[in-house]
């Protein structure tokens, strides 16, 4: 006899997970099934695969959008709470088209779990709710906690109201969806002003359906909005859920920071040094520690002495910080418009001292520190800058004097920690302050950055597509997202399927590689200004391969920064330039 359909195990092959979640999903479909042999028909694996995203089945079959009962997989049941009703019914008061968006969303398996009127402030006249979607949404669009729904009820709705709707979800003591919302505003203009207002790192869905009866309507407005966001491409720092991997190096830095160590975070440019900052900043962030980060990227670089101006930001950083808390600034304030050095370490004292008695400790980042050590402009070890080494001096002098005290330095030389002398000087950091090199993401790291970002896309990625992703760009955190990135705009947004194959990865990887020359070139120009003897290794490495291992002998810590910096890798006893170089 001819079996009609497939076993589980093969049914589970095909989705690329275990079979058990499949059993797991069957039991929440209603279909009997007890074990990775039993058979389902045709007709059930279809169900099953288009409630994990495999949407491919039924645009095969003709289909543009999966029927209605597709999307009730995995329903939510209703609340019976007598508040929680009590406070939808307020809402359906104030706004009655709240009763149609609730029958809409429970066609697919989605509830209003929680509602708030009249209790936003500054907009008493607004309210919200929060819906949790079905496992079968949930899984196509890449959401995994409750949704937040806005209502206002103004005809012109102004930004000011769009801030409170996201202060709202940002006040909120509940696991949400913290990148997405919708809203509803009686405004003719609502989808214009919310695409306007919205930006790559938050959406804002306006709650504007057709009138045609077409059930499908809420979910096509769905994807028309998640679909078009590209959140692999960043130009700014990351944090929060918007940042992967690096575990282990944030917990070595908070370690120093909790034990007063001075450390050093090195890498290369757009390695992701910023975003490793900020996203220790706001792990440690409280009432009890003040975060101070400064970019030193737009002080004068020496024989140009940035200390003055420096020094003025850093009073002026702290000042901010102080008053924000309610705090004294008296000694701070003190200070003249020309503050030195010596001045700034007494004021900054007294300010650590007074601090000490609530326990608030103050923890300072210099960013982009080869700024001060520019190898090109000044002989970094003997030249005439010693108000460098002095303020360096003063800040290690400060954490040895204050338990409440510490700060850190990043940016792409560790020169500034590694040289015996500095400007004439003993170098106060040298064999006193810790190098951490910011090497390029591990594959394990990279495949969880691309799956995590894909789904909240409603992209799925291949095995084969993520290592073609990784072998391209090394795990070099810019350039991998870039790639990422260009894939995706080759992706459609007018399907319910979306997936990223190895092949489509390989056809962009030339057109992509020419986009990012430039980039490429600011980067290598940029180790060459601030690595010279790096600069001079890589360049053999370039040109006479077959010498590089003799010329390193004799540089083993310039040998040791190129490995750290993810730019040269050796393989089977030997040397090569890394995907990031191979580039050029």
């Amino acid at each position: 006899m001819t079996r009609v359909g497939l076993r589980v195990h093969e049914l589970a092959k095909s989705l690329s997970m275990s079979s058990h979640r499949v059993l797991a999903r069957l039991s929440e479909l209603g279909v009997p099934a007890r074990s990775p042999s039993s058979l389902v028909d045709s007709a059930t694996a279809t169900r099953v695969k288009e409630s994990f995203g495999q949407y491919d089945v039924a645009t095969e079959a003709g289909a543009t959008t999966p029927r209605q009962s597709t999307w009730n997989a995995g329903a939510v049941k209703p609340s019976t709470h007598p508040d929680t009703l009590r406070n939808l019914q307020r809402l359906k008061e104030a706004f009655p088209v709240v009763e149609d968006h609730q029958v809409i969303l429970a066609r697919f398996g989605s509830q209003f779990l929680y509602s708030v009127t009249g209790r936003v402030p500054k907009f008493d006249d607004c309210g919200f709710a929060l819906v949790r979607f079905s496992q079968a949404i949930e899984n196509a669009f890449g959401l995994t906690r409750e949704v937040f729904f806005f209502y206002s009820p103004h005809k012109d709705l102004q930004i000011r109201t769009f801030r409170a709707a996201k202060n709202a979800l940002i006040g909120l003591q509940r696991e949400v969806t913290p990148d997405m919302m919708f809203l509803w505003a009686p405004d003719k203009r609502l989808r214009e002003k919310l695409d306007d207002w919205s930006s790559g790192n938050f959406l804002a869905i306006p709650l504007e359906l057709s009138d045609d009866g077409d059930p499908i309507a809420f979910i096509k407005l769905l994807r028309d909005y998640v679909f078009k966001r590209d959140l692999f491409y960043e130009t700014t720092p990351v944090r929060g859920d918007r940042f992967f991997g690096r575990r282990q190096l944030l917990q070595s830095l908070r370690d120093d920071i909790r034990n007063q160590r001075v450390a050093g975070l090195f890498g290369l440019r757009k390695a992701g040094k910023t975003s490793v900052l900020s996203e220790l900043a706001q792990n440690l962030s409280g009432p009890e520690t003040i975060f101070i980060l400064r970019d030193l990227e737009s002080l004068p670089s020496p024989p140009d002495d940035p200390v003055p101006i420096l020094l003025q930001d850093l009073i002026d950083d702290l000042r901010g910080e102080l008053r924000q808390r309610e705090l004294s600034t008296q000694d701070l304030s003190r200070l003249a418009g020309h503050a030195g050095i010596s001045d700034f370490k007494r004021a900054f004292q007294a300010t650590l001292r007074k601090l000490a008695r609530s326990d608030i400790k103050v923890v300072l980042m210099l960013d982009e520190i080869e700024y001060l050590t520019p190898s090109d402009r000044i002989d970094v070890s003997e030249g005439d800058m010693t108000s460098v080494a002095q303020l360096l001096g003063t800040l290690r002098s400060l954490v040895q004097e204050n338990y409440n005290f510490t700060f850190l330095l990043s940016g792409l030389t560790s020169a500034i920690i590694e040289s015996g002398r500095l400007y004439g000087r003993p170098n106060p950091l040298f064999s006193w302050a810790k190098a951490n090199f910011l090497a390029p993401f591990e594959r394990h790291e990279a495949d969880d950055l691309a799956r995590s970002v894909g789904q909240k896309m409603g992209i799925t990625i291949q095995e084969g597509a993520l290592e073609a992703l990784f072998d391209a760009t090394g795990g070099h955190a810019f350039l991998y997202r870039h790639l990422a990135s260009s894939v995706v705009n080759e992706l459609p947004v007018d399907t319910f399927h979306r997936e990223i194959k190895k092949p489509l990865v390989l056809r962009t990887i030339n057109t992509w590689r020419r986009q990012v020359a430039g980039n490429m070139r600011e980067m290598l120009d940029h180790v060459r200004r601030y690595y010279p003897d790096e600069s001079y290794l890589l360049q053999i490495l370039m040109e006479e391969p077959e010498s590089f291992a003799v010329v390193a002998d004799d540089v083993p810590l310039a040998l040791g920064h190129l490995i750290s910096l993810g730019l040269v890798q050796e393989v089977d006893n030997s040397y090569e330039l890394t995907p990031v170089l191979q580039l050029l």
